[in-house]
């Protein structure tokens, strides 16, 4: 099978645009083929950002939404296991949606890390959950009440006599506790949603 620019009829192989990548025609057009991302019909959007958002991510996870984020990943790399995991990808990188041809790219306007998750709140129509921080915003592995034993040693001895209330990551084994960035974050994100 072959795909034909719509400008002057020249024909590619198709297997040149797996995951919805592009090409440059050799009259200049951009030519490719659509991928569509085929979400299940339940469940919540999951995201994977780029480099260049690498800010939002935290914030994401701290409303509980399942977000990966890999330093460099090439964008070849990064659209294709978006598709794979069924995935949104959120980026700055105008390239990005002109070189691949996909429907789960979202280029977002602003450079502002808040900024960008009015943008994915608002496009994604993503309501404010019953718990903020339920993810670990390292790693982004979901996180649960810790016990006594995993709370002992990386926690601070001054912590462990103000707070009762502790989360723990499985993944990465960090220990969280509402400290002052917390509430910070946690007052930031009850005024954005109460905003949007």
């Amino acid at each position: 099978m072959a795909v034909s620019c719509i400008n002057c009829g020249r024909q590619y192989d198709v297997t040149l645009f797996q995951f919805g990548r592009t090409i440059t025609c050799a009259c200049g057009r951009r030519v490719g083929l659509e991928h569509r991302l085929n979400l299940p019909k339940t469940g919540e959007a999951r995201f994977f950002a780029d480099v260049n958002v690498a800010r939002l991510v935290r914030w994401l996870r701290a409303v509980g939404l399942d977000t990966l984020w890999e330093d460099a990943i090439p964008d070849g790399e990064l659209v294709r296991r978006s598709l794979i995991e069924k995935r949104f990808v959120l980026t700055l990188d105008k390239r990005l949606p002109e070189e691949w041809l996909t429907d789960n790219v979202l280029l977002l306007q602003t450079e502002k890390p808040l900024g960008q998750l009015r943008e994915v709140i608002a496009h994604f129509g993503i309501e404010k959950p019953a718990r903020l921080f339920t993810r670990c915003l390292i790693c982004n592995a979901a996180l649960r009440n810790a016990l006594s034993e995993e709370i002992a040693e990386p926690v601070p001895p001054q912590v462990l006599e103000t707070q009762t209330d502790f989360q723990y990551c499985p993944a990465c084994r960090k220990v969280f506790w509402e400290g002052s960035h917390t509430r910070r974050m946690r007052a930031a994100l009850e005024e954005l949603f109460s905003s949007v």
